[in-house]
């Protein structure tokens, strides 16, 4: 009797084993990705040291440790330049060939370059970790708009704000495994930091062996297939029952509603007037992402620990504790979106990382004259970790969703994540020429840079909680702009209640 029970009770949630199994498969590629762009942090000296040799192999003569900086901090950067081109073609492979295509092009993408990555040792040829990191950057961009919207689209409503935290827990996860495996005692030392790298196979070949049985996406099929009989069989499956009929129903009153609203162009999104200002907002969070210090805590942390004081080893372990952190913090992050407002809670975040840099800074100009700052080091960096975690990451995707009615929101996030992946290219290829240049300076740059954003937010960026979109742009579009240019469907709801409000907030976040 309990089991039957149990059987109806995940039939109506939604959670049935052969959903989770679904999601389990779809989001393979999510550690897989987040594995490989963290894990040139702990091996980065027996990288630099490979591609030293092999420059000397070649031109018999040892190119200047500046030049072996740069040509690090490029490989290390490259991700960044795959993941644009791969978030540019992710939504024409989805939409064309179909989610569950999409992330097996992304996993087989990932596959031939963790492979490179691993071979380029045995080979001789730095050149092909370049193009095994770029590779993988393409796998980025596909994979984190393809496999979210997989099994999101998979979902019942009051499952999607669980379904989309737990792709942040699997990539948080995946920094934590990184870190470990690149323990020197483990793979992190100078004879099998090419294994470290190639581990990843086991996610994407795994996936590539699976995700084939596993069925489309039923919203897919009936919305951009037109195909009832497959979308209703794909239901079934992971409903695990047979009356499907409410599903299917709602994926038509879907379809209507979105029938009766026009796409808003990318080209379309620069010209609206009313969309102006959340355009400027996207580009401005987007470009923050990485430019508030994180990516340094990130993909740096062992040579900042070293560069604090810290030997290779403890360096290792203090890394580690990066991680750890980005997983828990994240979390509870989930629970402060809820109570507090996003604008209040991305101000709270940046103005932290802020300080925080300019501590870190501070230790490191005075390390020297008292050693013991090295574990204050090591504390800021986990709060940076921390502080972004409850503000820009978290607030980032919520805000975006919030800022744009529902038919600009796809054009709204493509220049969102493209401007993020912009600025990961740019700050990994110029933060090792900064640290050299600057030394224990550079992370007052991070410190100027939250300053005038926390500013930007305080003075631009209104509040969107409770709120829907018609409601927010009032803070901004006169009477005229919004009559002229607001979508039909959001004029419907100018003058909705507060109430109503919360009801189609609260749907969002779920």
């Amino acid at each position: 009797m309990d089991q039957t029970n149990k059987k109806e009770e995940a039939q109506q949630n939604g959670w049935t084993w052969k959903f989770m199994s679904v999601m389990f498969c779809a989001y393979l590629v999510i550690p897989g990705i987040s594995y490989t762009i963290s894990s040139l942090n702990a091996p980065a000296e027996y990288i630099k040291s490979f591609i030293n040799a092999t420059k000397y192999e070649r031109d018999h003569s040892y190119p200047s440790k500046d030049e072996i900086d740069s040509l690090f901090g490029l490989l290390v950067a490259l991700a960044g330049l795959g993941a644009m081109a791969g978030s540019l073609v992710a939504s024409l492979l989805s939409d064309n060939l179909g989610r569950k295509i999409a992330i097996l092009i992304a996993s087989l993408t990932g596959l031939t370059g963790v492979l490179l990555l691993s071979l380029g040792r045995t080979a001789s040829s730095f050149e092909m970790l370049f193009v095994g990191r770029v590779l993988t950057g393409v796998t980025l961009g596909i994979g984190l708009s393809a496999a979210p919207a997989y099994a999101v689209e998979m979902s019942l409503p009051s499952m999607k704000g669980n379904v989309a935290l737990i792709n942040q827990l699997f990539q948080s996860f995946s920094f934590i495994i990184a870190q470990v495996v690149g323990y020197m005692e483990l793979l992190g030392n100078e004879e099998q930091w090419h294994l470290l790298l190639g581990l990843p196979v086991i996610f994407f070949g795994l996936q590539l062996l699976i995700l084939p049985f596993c069925p489309e996406s039923p919203r897919y099929l009936l919305m951009k297939k037109n195909d009832v009989a497959k979308a209703t069989k794909a239901l079934q499956t992971i409903r695990n029952r047979k009356n499907v009929e409410k599903d299917i129903d709602m994926l038509h009153a879907e379809l209507r509603e979105s029938s009766t609203e026009a796409e808003v162009s990318f080209v379309q999104l620069f010209k609206n007037k009313v969309l102006r200002r959340p355009l400027v907002i996207a580009i401005v969070l987007g470009l923050h992402q990485n430019w508030c210090s994180i990516a340094a805590i990130l993909f740096f942390s062992t040579e900042l620990f070293q560069k604090a004081g810290l030997d290779d080893r403890s360096s290792r372990y203090a890394t580690s504790g990066t991680g750890i952190t980005f997983f828990t913090v994240n979390v509870v992050a989930m629970f402060l979106l809820s109570r507090f407002g996003r604008k209040t809670l991305f101000q709270f975040g940046t103005i932290g990382m802020g300080m925080c840099s300019a501590v870190i800074a501070l230790t490191m100009v005075f390390q020297d004259d008292a050693p013991a700052l090295k574990y204050v080091n090591i504390v800021v960096s986990l709060l940076i970790i921390a502080f972004y975690s409850i503000g820009p990451i978290c607030v980032f995707w919520v805000i975006l969703s919030e800022l744009f009615p529902h038919s600009a929101r796809g054009s709204g996030f493509s220049v969102a994540i493209l401007c993020a992946m912009i600025s990961f290219f740019s700050h990994c290829y110029i933060f090792p020429l900064l640290l050299s240049k600057l030394h224990s300076y550079t992370f007052f740059v991070f410190t100027g840079i939250n300053a005038v954003t926390a500013l930007f937010v305080h003075f631009y960026v209104p509040e969107t909680k409770n709120k829907s979109f018609a409601e927010i742009a009032k803070s901004w579009a006169n009477a005229e702009d919004l009559e002229n240019q607001l979508p039909l469907s959001q004029k419907c709801h100018t003058g909705s209640s507060n109430a109503h409000a919360n009801t189609v907030v609260e749907t969002k976040q779920q």
